[in-house]
């Protein structure tokens, strides 16, 4: 929480060392990242009720 809260306090000195470009490039990584956790959890509770009617093998 303490990074999270230093970087937004930070921002315009972060966005002015990086560019425009670089924020972009920023942006487009921790949203690939996001979508690969959301999908990991959505296999995840796929696999869990699968298993739950025994469609699966655990």
């Amino acid at each position: 929480m303490l990074v999270i809260f230093l970087a937004l306090a930070n921002v315009q000195k972060i966005v002015m060392r990086i560019g425009a470009k670089g924020a972009d490039a920023a942006m487009r990584i921790v949203g690939f990242f996001v979508a690969i956790m959301g999908m990991g959890l959505i296999f995840h509770g796929v696999n869990e009720f699968l298993q739950s009617y025994h469609i699966v093998s655990p």
